[in-house]
């Protein structure tokens, strides 16, 4: 854990001198360490399962609502695919497009991490941090 790091987990856990950050500052700090850590993640956001935009380092010219929307049905029918076919609960999930990937991880039930990546990015990559950052995300969520 760098030292950047370290102090947020500090600052979160009400550590030290400096106030506590808010719920949205330490969902936006792990956002912006997946990004950090996986460079071909363009933008990134978490949702709640009903379709709510928690928080978000998305590309000023993404939709906002529409990702958080089109995230929670996926996560919903995700969700229904693990339990119906794969016998278990929805960890990962990947979408592929023209224009690069959508990596969905969830976090518990009641919520999704969201990131998008290049056309050409290291997925296995993406979804390792991902899933580190969900983990993470679980904790605050």
């Amino acid at each position: 854990m760098n030292a950047e790091a370290h102090e947020i987990e500090s600052l979160a856990s009400g550590e030290g001198d400096a106030p506590a950050e808010s719920r949205v500052e330490r969902i936006e700090a792990a956002l912006a360490e997946l990004r950090s850590a996986a460079p071909d993640v363009i933008g990134a956001a978490v949702v709640s399962a009903d379709g709510f935009l928690l928080a978000s380092t998305l590309p000023r010219d993404a939709d906002e609502e529409l990702i958080a929307a089109m995230a929670a049905a996926l996560l919903g029918t995700g969700e229904r695919i693990a339990g119906e076919v794969l016998g278990g609960e929805l960890t990962q999930a990947l979408v592929r497009g023209r224009l690069g990937w959508l990596v969905l991880c969830a976090i518990g039930r009641d919520a999704a991490l969201a990131a998008l990546t290049t056309p050409d990015a290291r997925v296995g990559l993406v979804l390792l941090e991902a899933k580190r950052q969900a983990a993470r995300l679980t904790r605050i969520v």
